[in-house]
């Protein structure tokens, strides 16, 4: 069945992201022997997933994580590490995505919470005004790789599993949305989305 939808993850994807420099970043200020902070794009400490799912503030997940990992900082330092994860997006992601819209349905799949948003939204509109939907993690209530945000992003799309390829960086993401029959590329680094442009554009 031919491909008719694209859906995209940001982080990793269409936006550079910084997970092992904010995770230097919180791991330098922990105080001696404290437990290790898992987070990486293939797994994460609850903390972080309920910061995705939306249940927790910006500043209840960081002084969720102060408290359990012994991290010896202030609120104000802890919430601008936790922005800096956020750089910026790739080159030319806007101009790919506008030319992906001339051909597929496109939408955003993203883990990602309000913070984050309210920060990279103006850099993000005019590549996100190309997309069909945008579905934030944080405002649908679940988060990847769970298959209820892929089947209500299918749903509320009204698109095919079978018609539709989604692109991320996660393996685990990757995973969980094959298992449900969509078509999947892991994006492994930023020229490998440029690839699959090409691909999709030939």
């Amino acid at each position: 069945m031919a491909i008719k939808n694209l859906l995209i993850d940001l982080g990793g994807v269409l936006y550079n992201i910084d997970v092992e420099g904010t995770l230097a970043a919180f791991t330098a200020l922990q105080a001696p022997g404290a437990p290790k902070i898992d987070f990486t794009k293939q797994a994460q400490h609850h903390w972080f997933d309920e910061l995705d799912r939306g249940t927790l503030s910006a500043d209840g997940f960081l002084m969720g994580l102060q408290e359990e990992f012994q991290i010896e900082a202030e609120l104000p330092q802890l919430r601008q590490i936790w922005q800096d994860l956020l750089v910026g997006l790739y080159p030319h992601r806007e101009a790919q995505v506008a030319q992906l819209a001339t051909r597929y349905r496109i939408a955003l799949l993203s883990n990602t919470n309000g913070a984050h948003r309210d920060h990279y939204i103006d850099e993000c509109r005019a590549m996100f005004g190309h997309m069909d939907h945008v579905f934030y993690s944080f405002e649908m209530g679940m988060r990847k790789p769970d298959a209820e945000i892929f089947e209500t992003a299918l749903n509320r799309a009204g698109w095919q599993a079978a018609e539709t390829l989604f692109l991320d960086d996660s393996r685990a993401n990757i995973a969980a949305a094959a298992a449900l029959g969509l078509h999947t590329r892991l994006i492994s680094a930023p020229e490998v989305f440029d690839a699959v442009v090409a691909e999709c554009m030939g």
